[in-house]
């Protein structure tokens, strides 16, 4: 059986990491790399002002570029601590901050939070004076549990201010690794306008080469709500962080979506409690969220990631605020990679070095209503190059459902080019329990809850990858309700209100909307479920 185009969902990314021994040769390596950089100041200042002779300025400028935006943004930077341990847990034996004051309580030297990382304050005009807080995912979200209740627990966070409140999660998505707290500032005493946000920017059109600053909370030492500050360079882009080794298939099992290659690689060292911390430009605005770093085997330094704001993302926090599931688009086809000679064996474009193959297309799908085939050869979505399956399965689960992708195909069997317009549909959940949402897309509708048809992995068969079920599931049904008296149960499918069919929360809700009367519901095999108008 051919396996679905479903990301199947794991725990939290984890972090390998594994401690070299420190050398003299690394600790010059970094005396060097020093050296170099303010070699390059140098050398920056001689060609942008000829004839100074005062290179250092220009030096002084860049560090007091580099204060004046640290001083804009760390009061928007937050250190989030869940729990505690005391120094006695065999997990913090031997560790070097055990004598370090706990999260709140100033004067208590006994304890550590056994959670612990960084947020950053963000708001838009539809919050009003709402104050949020964005972080990771895994910020919330302990090893030890996982089934999600952690993530549901209120956190204790620390303002730049000194000020401890508590957070509750609205809403959390272990796929993009990100969570949205809502600052509880009431008997706080403190005014919501006093708590200033960071400006969001836009970090789709980042560069190689640009320089960043990070703001965080490493080894939870910002007690005092005072954020630690490091600077580099944007190093790469599109990666995907590296685990236990670099095997490319592992990235398509869908730790987080980015696996499949989102992040942003910065030089910059991240060491643990920075993820959630903020990564700024130049200007203080938002570009990225720091997420993780891997030390690698023979290497001191670490590697940074961060998750971008760019639009794919922008849409996932904007679903979090309003306390939503994240959702994301799915096709329905079985990808493969293409290789540079199979490509040209197949009589591909010149100018693509490799492909992404459609090995199977479900019929009924979104890729199959979009006139896609097997063996059909995705070269580009949104004008976004297509390299390889997880390019493909990435740009998809991006764009989220009901959203349109436009598809350049490269058909070998009459060796044509096409572009098709596919209307997606919803990337399966395999474990939702670690989904946190508090609020609901659509309203449940006499005690009926429906989603796409491909919502839950729980409910789909074996064959939906051979025919795509043009229907609503049912993802619950209240008990003593009259729908629930009626026999309908969650995994049914609902292909027809009345006479109207349906396959989309939009339509059903459409199709509902307004009647008082009994409704027939159609199930996919074909049986009937009359609901009567509630009670009074």
């Amino acid at each position: 059986m051919v396996r679905p185009f479903v990301v199947i969902q794991r725990p939290p990314l984890k972090i390998h990491k594994r401690t070299p021994p420190r050398s003299t040769r690394c600790r010059w390596a970094s005396v060097v790399a020093i050296r170099s950089l303010l070699a390059t100041f140098c050398l920056f200042a001689t060609s942008v002002a000829a004839g100074d002779t005062d290179g250092l300025g220009v030096v002084r400028a860049i560090e007091q570029q580099f204060v004046d935006v640290i001083a804009r943004c760390e009061g928007a930077v937050v250190s989030i601590a869940r729990n505690k341990r005391t120094v006695g847990d065999p997990r913090w034996r031997g560790n070097p901050l055990r004598r370090g004051r706990p999260v709140d309580r100033p004067i208590d030297l006994t304890s550590l939070p056994a959670a612990f990382g960084s947020g950053v304050i963000i708001a838009t005009e539809a919050t009003g004076d709402g104050r949020f807080v964005l972080t990771n995912y895994h910020v919330l979200q302990p090893e030890a549990d996982p089934h999600g209740t952690a993530a549901r627990e209120p956190v204790t966070v620390r303002l730049s201010n000194h000020r401890v409140v508590r957070a509750a999660v609205i809403a959390a998505d272990p796929r993009s690794d990100l969570a949205v707290l809502r600052l509880d500032l009431s008997g706080s005493g403190i005014n919501p306008a006093d708590v200033q946000p960071i400006p969001l920017g836009d970090a789709t059109d980042i560069r190689k080469g640009q320089f960043v600053l990070a703001l965080g909370n490493p080894y939870a030492i910002a007690r005092d709500g005072s954020a630690s500050a490091s600077w580099g360079l944007i190093s790469n882009i599109s990666r995907r962080a590296a685990g236990e080794g670099d095997d490319s298939s592992a990235a398509q099992t869908g730790e987080t979506i980015h696996e499949l290659g989102t992040l942003l690689h910065v030089d910059t060292r991240l060491s643990l409690g920075t993820s959630g911390g903020a990564l700024v430009n130049l200007d203080g605005e938002l570009v990225g969220l720091t997420t993780s770093l891997a030390a690698l085997e023979g290497y001191e330094k670490s590697v940074g990631f961060a998750i971008p704001i760019d639009a794919a993302m922008r849409r996932v926090i904007g679903s979090l605020l309003k306390g939503y599931e994240v959702e994301y688009g799915f096709l329905g086809i079985h990808p493969g990679d293409v290789r540079p000679d199979e490509l040209r064996m197949r009589g591909g474009p010149v100018d693509q070095i490799s492909a992404a193959r459609a090995i199977f297309v479900a019929a009924g799908s979104p890729a199959a209503q979009g006139g896609l085939r097997g063996d059909d050869l995705i070269l580009r979505i949104n004008d976004e190059p297509v390299l390889n399956a997880e390019d493909l399965m990435r740009e998809i689960g991006l764009l989220g459902p009901g959203a349109t992708a436009t598809i350049d195909v490269w058909r070998p069997s009459n060796r044509r080019n096409l572009r098709a317009e596919v209307a997606l549909g919803k990337w399966p959940v395999l474990d939702d329990s670690r989904i946190v949402s508090t609020n609901r897309r659509y309203p449940s509708w006499r005690g009926i809850d429906v989603d796409y048809p491909t919502a839950r992995r729980r409910f789909l068969t074996s064959d939906v990858m051979e025919r795509y079920h043009h229907a609503v599931l049912v993802l619950s049904v209240a008990d003593g309700t009259a729908a629930h008296e009626a026999g309908l149960r969650p995994g049914d499918f609902v292909t027809h209100v009345a006479n109207v069919a349906v396959e989309t929360p939009q339509q059903f809700h459409g199709a509902v909307g307004g009647l008082t009367e009994a409704v027939t519901l159609t199930r996919l095999d074909g049986t009937r479920v009359e609901i009567p108008p509630p009670t009074e």
